[in-house]
């Protein structure tokens, strides 16, 4: 076996899915991998540190040309060419807002593992956790950046406020909605930030005893009307954090509910890939990552973790390599019937599969040809 590792092409996306040091246990079990030139580069990986533990440096077509192809963000247009025939892909790959990218998979019967969607031995999603965690406690750090009094549009200024105010001045109040690993996380460095912050979430119950909760003296309220409302009213921060696995995000905050919040104050959705929570969100980019809507200034960028990449590149890498070196081992069918310790309840990450989507629901948002992976795994 011979793994192509790739390098990432979306805008600003500077992280790497494998580490050197990640790379060197797959070499030591008698596998080849290939790196295209440059791949680590912008996550502080040079050509050297690959070769250095056995890797060799390819183009990008001879790295994409291989039968398992290892990246971190899914493919974008441009290189759909570059994957061969009947190709395994092992990566994030956020199909649910992906069609074009569904119907790649379908044509050239790809076998595309999704790592966000391995649920684990624990049920907790462990490769998607570590960028979780990065998300959103970046996403508390944008909230204050673009709050700050700069022209962050043209013609419209940040509000110049500081999350913990001062003596004499209010501490900023900041909506998290969704209480998973991303939300509490943002709430938890917001709360260290000064900030008074109050969390929307459907499972009310499930945060009494999160350990967050009074820790960080954070407000908890149950998702409806009059408690959205509430919680929006004076806010100048809203960050959405609503993930569903492989399934578009449901509209939790409406564009009425925006005009409870101050003007000049700050929306960002973590989830903007999958639709987001937030009803005005729609996607940017690292380039040019807001624009103003409500009078609001809106933050929708899909590859947040990608400008902290050094940190990133290691959490994915270290949080990914037990499975692909399982998947190595065993093989497609091993991998996804793995029930260990540390890799288990897998089939969740098969999405497509010899010219089927194996997600159901997203087969059937855009009309697709869909398998089960319990039926693919007679047919293994």
């Amino acid at each position: 076996m011979t793994i192509g590792l790739v390098k990432e092409s979306m805008d600003l996306e500077s992280r790497v899915a494998l580490v050197p040091d990640d790379v060197a246990l797959i070499i030591q079990k008698g596998v080849e991998v290939l790196v295209q030139n440059s791949t680590g580069a912008n996550s502080g990986y040079s050509n050297e540190a690959y070769e250095s533990v056995g890797a060799k440096i390819v183009d990008s077509k001879t790295a994409w040309g291989q039968d398992l192809v290892v990246k971190c963000k899914e493919p974008l247009e441009h290189e759909y060419p570059l994957l061969k025939e009947k190709a395994t892909l092992f990566s994030y790959l956020d199909l649910a807002y992906q069609k074009s990218l569904c119907e790649m998979f379908i044509d050239k019967k790809i076998t595309s593992i999704c790592t966000e969607t391995i649920a684990g031995p624990k049920n907790d999603y462990p490769i998607l956790v570590p960028m979780s965690v990065v998300a959103g406690r970046l996403a508390a750090h944008l909230v204050q950046h673009y709050l700050l009094a700069l022209e962050h549009v043209k013609g419209f200024m940040g509000k110049g406020v500081m999350l913990g105010g001062l003596s004499g001045a209010q501490r900023a109040k900041i909506v998290v909605v969704g209480g998973g690993v991303v939300g509490m996380e943002s709430a938890k460095v917001l709360s260290q930030m000064g900030a008074k912050v109050t969390i929307l979430e459907l499972d009310y119950a499930k945060l009494q005893n999160h350990p967050y909760y009074h820790l960080y003296d954070l407000e908890v309220l149950s998702v409806n009307e009059a408690n959205i409302i509430q919680a929006l009213n004076g806010a100048v921060g809203l960050v959405g954090a609503v993930l569903v696995t492989a399934s578009q995000t449901p509209k939790v905050i409406l564009r009425r509910h925006l005009k409870h919040m101050q003007k000049q104050g700050v929306v960002i959705d973590v989830a903007c890939d999958l639709g987001g929570c937030i009803e005005t969100i729609r996607q940017t980019s690292h380039s040019n990552p807001v624009y103003v809507e409500e009078d609001l200034l809106h933050y929708g960028v899909p590859n947040m973790p990608g400008i902290v990449a050094k940190t990133s590149s290691t959490a994915y890498s270290h949080a990914s390599v037990p499975y692909l070196l399982y998947y190595l081992e065993h093989g497609l069918k091993g991998f996804l019937t793995a029930n260990t310790k540390i890799v288990a309840n897998t089939l969740g990450g098969l999405s497509a599969y010899n010219g089927y989507i194996t997600q159901e629901g997203i087969a059937k948002a855009f009309n697709l040809a869909f398998k089960s992976p319990l039926e693919i795994l007679k047919e293994l």
